[in-house]
């Protein structure tokens, strides 16, 4: 996105590019996705991969199931490819369908995921059928029918690979595993690890997710313990939840303080050198912003974001002012964009589209409905922000929020006109004027609504009503009021003429 040098659309690509992705994150994430070896770094540019297809929250990717993967076709026949999720904050579950750009980039994530994780799921699987006994991969099931271990014996039963000479007496105090002298070896009680090792699954297991019901052995991110870890040996024998904090911490946002990240193992930095740092919601404000400035209506934006309430939009959007401008000055003089007087240039139009187009939207700013493209350079408003009676008003077919907006406000003013109808038959004085003011503001309120129903009319779509005469309802009311009271002065003194003739004839 192009980045204005006005002051104050300086402070708002500030703000907008600290709830986003740097350019340079950006061009990691492929980077790292495909250099990729260290269970830890593959497990988390997966899951980046993931959350760059779709605006979701990472305890929602955290939760995704093992065979969360949908394939279907669409009706001309076309492959589609899509994640089962179950939403948080109180959407129900859906498909989410990826874009096919992003589909194989997102199975391979999938398929490197439920590699890694399978070893993790079998062990789950284990302690559901056999809750009390330690799961032991198969070359080590003899141990189980011995009395005592050894500390060689402790250490291939609780580490995947080959540890540190001590690992096993440091792990067995540590555990309240009592170390007992057999012979000229130090032993431990089979059942006594047993006990401790079992004791270290997570607190809820077999359940990952109590409101989901989802057991560990159905989920696609789960790890042996330590898996992720770079100093730590791995646990064959005890699983662990993939948690935010870890997501965050591989995205760099813990560099400054010396913790490495996948893209520093992997030499990845900022143009200056610096850490390159992203958070999981970051992505989401990303592509929010994306959707909105592509004119994706806002109604597909909260539920390709698994929000319940479209109103949840407004703070990912981070569409700036200048963009809007641009948006609507692309529409200008293309009727398959833009609906109303603006829609039609002049026909012999001295100047270029573009150029008529930065000279006939200036600015816009938002407002209750639409877009306000009033120039407050050269003047301010006219109309005391009646924007739905005012030809420097613009909507855009797609915004949800606005377009019940306008919905309500329609109502508004049909209630309104009625009162006003109502004060006319009486002969209240002034009712008339109000009467004929909320008609045409009902009259333009039902043609909006009528545009934004319209599904002829595609999302993203500027659309300016009829036009308005220039001079507000204000002036007009002067205007009005000025000839009202030239006419009662004339009739006065048409009055006092008659009266003086009067007089003069009853004198003669």
């Amino acid at each position: 996105m192009e980045v204005s040098t006005k002051p104050g659309a300086i402070q708002f690509d500030k703000r907008r590019n600290e709830k986003m992705p740097s350019r340079a994150a950006l061009e990691a994430l492929p980077k790292t996705f495909y250099m990729a070896t260290q269970p830890n770094d593959v497990m988390f540019s997966s899951i980046a991969a993931i959350l760059c297809s779709a605006p979701d929250r990472i305890n929602e990717v955290l939760l995704l199931t093992e065979n969360c993967e949908v394939y279907d076709k669409t009706s001309s026949g076309k492959d589609v490819y899509g994640l089962r999720w179950q939403p948080a904050k109180g959407a129900d579950p859906m498909v989410k369908w990826i874009i096919p750009s992003m589909a194989p980039v997102v199975a391979e994530a999938i398929t490197k995921i439920r590699h890694l994780t399978a070893g993790a799921r079998r062990i789950a699987q284990w302690y559901e059928l056999n809750p009390e006994k330690l799961y032991l991969p198969q070359h080590l099931e003899y141990l189980r029918n011995q009395e005592f271990l050894t500390m060689d014996e402790v250490q291939q039963v609780i580490l995947l690979d080959e540890g540190a000479a001590s690992f096993a007496r440091l792990w067995c105090s540590a555990n309240g595993v009592l170390l007992i002298k057999n012979g000229r070896e130090v032993c431990a009680r089979f059942a006594d690890v047993e006990r401790a090792a079992i004791a270290l699954l997570p607190v809820g297991f077999p359940l990952l997710n109590v409101e989901m019901g989802l057991k560990f052995s159905e989920a696609l991110i789960v790890v042996r313990r330590n898996e992720l870890h770079s100093a730590k040996g791995t646990f064959g024998c005890v699983i662990e939840p993939v948690t935010i904090n870890q997501v965050n911490t591989a995205l760099g946002t813990r560099s400054g303080h010396g913790v490495e990240s996948m893209f520093g193992r992997l030499g990845l930095t900022e143009p200056d050198g610096s850490y390159i740092r992203v958070s999981t919601h970051q992505f989401r404000h990303y592509l929010n912003t994306l959707a909105q400035a592509g004119g994706m209506s806002q109604l597909d934006i909260a539920k390709w974001s698994g929000r319940v309430d479209v109103r949840q939009n407004e703070i990912y959007d981070h569409v700036s002012a200048d963009q809007m401008v641009a948006k609507i000055r692309e529409s200008i003089g293309d009727e398959s964009h833009m609906f109303g007087p603006l829609a039609k240039l002049p026909k012999n139009i001295p100047i270029s589209r573009d150029e008529f187009a930065r000279l006939k939207i200036p600015t816009a700013h938002t407002t209750d409905f639409g877009f306000c493209v009033h120039d407050y350079t050269m003047m301010p408003c006219d109309r005391h922000a009646d924007c739905i009676n005012c030809n420097e008003h613009v909507c855009v077919k797609g915004d949800e929020g606005k377009a019940l907006m306008v919905k309500s406000r329609l109502q508004d003013a049909q209630e309104l006109l009625a009162h006003a109808e109502a004060a006319t038959m009486k002969g209240y004085y002034g009712a008339d004027r109000w009467m004929e003011h909320h008609k045409k503001t009902v009259q333009r309120l039902t043609q909006l609504t009528k545009i934004l129903d319209n599904p002829a009319v595609p999302a993203g779509s500027v659309i300016q009503l009829a036009d308005v005469p220039v001079v507000s309802w204000g002036i007009e009311q002067a205007l009005e009021d000025r000839v009202a009271m030239d006419r009662h002065s004339a009739t006065n003194l048409l009055g006092t003429a008659d009266h003086r003739r009067l007089k003069g004839v009853e004198n003669d």
